[in-house]
């Protein structure tokens, strides 16, 4: 059995030596080459440079607020695949610095990105374009409140905080929506997060209830200014601290370390509400920012990277059909038919930029019409879905042998295909004479 006496040695003990500049330095560029070296595999270097700019800055805005906050042994690195971080030891507990800090990193790379954006519109250089669009949007995903993302961080900090339950429930909707969405965009990199969130969740909450423990046993007594927990209290909370995990693998070190854990949840001071509100009309400002700044410079990047084609083809009956052909960044994206009303109408075609064909079906005066396929990755069937006057009523995925259709329950369509209705004709919007 081991005793408090052995947990308050372990916490006494010095911990591991600070880390000079020099290898803090060295750390920040192996990470990097590892990082970009990883990047190269599925993307450019101009798209990768821009990638590692925009990572740079809002590391560095964290990196400022955790200097100015007395933050020590502050290091920043690269994760290959996954982006960046900063790490340090606070010197001073407070749910109010902690979350300043998570803002300062998606905040300066908003109002950069935003920057960026209109300047290119005047000077019109396509890696500006490009960095306000990445800057935005990866800033504003770190926003959404998801924990472990800086959105989720605040959130914690400064609301779910205030009660255990509410801070578990938090990060398991988190675990739900990331697992969620490494299903729907098939992301390896978001599953991980999703898993590492599942760990941090169950241990959060262990943590929590120690803690709200030891908050029955001090019964409003004034929190002691130490840095670790005095061996009385290590004492009556001591059965608790090896909870969720079989006693064999208990060992001093995981109980030091837990403690530590639970004593800055009591040291750290909750927000006032004046603090509280100031700081959420802050986030919501910001969080509203980037999401505009998504949409106009995507909208931007659409108008300006895509062109759109009309030519006649002579059929088999000796009749002229208008041909709309639209292409992105000189590549073909898509290929379709018009009618004298410059509706779709007839067999259309839709590839992705590397020449993968993404789906194909028919139109009739402007609504799909018919089986419509559409393709995966390997350019291989993924599912039919049948319209009729632009709506969908059947959808189909092919058999594991290859061989036959299975008919998919409509309770049971994903979302694409369930929302897949059009409300009103589609055609070219380009300026069109007819046949």
């Amino acid at each position: 059995m081991i005793s408090a006496a052995e947990v308050e040695a372990e916490l006494n003990q010095p911990g591991r030596s600070k880390r000079t500049h020099d290898q803090n330095i060295l750390l920040l560029a192996l990470s990097l080459v590892a990082f970009y070296a990883a990047g190269l595999i599925s993307a450019t270097w101009i798209s990768v440079t821009v990638l590692v700019a925009v990572l740079l800055i809002h590391e560095a805005g964290h990196w400022v607020g955790m200097k100015y906050f007395g933050y020590s042994d502050l290091r920043v690195f690269f994760i290959p695949f996954f982006g960046a971080a900063v790490s340090g030891n606070e010197t001073k507990v407070s749910g109010e610095r902690r979350a300043v800090v998570s803002l300062l990193g998606p905040v300066p790379g908003v109002f950069i990105g935003i920057g960026c954006g209109f300047i290119y519109l005047k000077w019109r250089q396509p890696v500006l374009l490009q960095f306000a669009i990445t800057s935005v949007l990866l800033n504003g995903f770190n926003l959404l409140p998801i924990y472990p993302l800086d959105g989720g961080q605040f959130m914690q900090a400064v609301v779910f905080s205030r009660h255990p339950f509410v801070e578990t429930v938090f990060k398991v909707v988190a675990v739900l929506i990331l697992t969620g969405l490494a299903l729907q965009l098939s992301s390896i990199q978001l599953g991980i997060l999703a898993f590492v969130t599942l760990l941090l969740t169950r241990e959060g909450y262990f943590q929590g209830r120690i803690t709200r423990r030891l908050r029955d046993i001090m019964n409003g007594r004034q929190i002691p200014e130490t840095e670790h927990m005095p061996v009385e209290y290590i004492e009556a909370i001591l059965p608790d601290l090896g909870a969720g995990v079989p006693e064999k693998k208990v060992k001093v070190k995981f109980l030091a370390n837990r403690t530590r854990s639970v004593w800055r949840r009591i040291a750290q001071p909750i927000p006032s509400f004046r603090s509280s509100v100031v700081l959420l009309a802050v986030y919501v400002g910001i969080f509203i920012l980037g999401i505009a700044g998504s949409i106009v410079f995507l909208g931007v990047n659409k108008a300006l990277s895509e062109k759109a084609v009309i030519t006649h083809e002579i059929t088999f009956e000796g009749q002229s059909v208008a041909v709309e052909e639209i292409y992105r960044n000189q590549h073909k994206i898509s290929r379709a038919h018009l009618n004298d009303h410059g509706l779709y109408d007839g067999f259309s075609t839709a590839w992705t930029m590397k020449g993968i064909k993404l789906e194909d079906g028919s139109w009739h005066n402007g609504y799909r019409d018919g089986p419509w396929h559409y393709y995966n990755a390997d350019g291989m069937v993924a599912y039919i879905v049948t319209f009729e006057n632009g709506r969908p009523v059947k959808d189909q995925i092919p058999q594991d042998d290859g061989y036959g259709l299975i008919d998919v329950p409509p309770d049971q369509w994903p979302f694409s295909v369930k929302h897949s209705s059009q409300n009103s004709p589609q055609g070219t919007k380009v300026k069109f004479q007819g046949n």
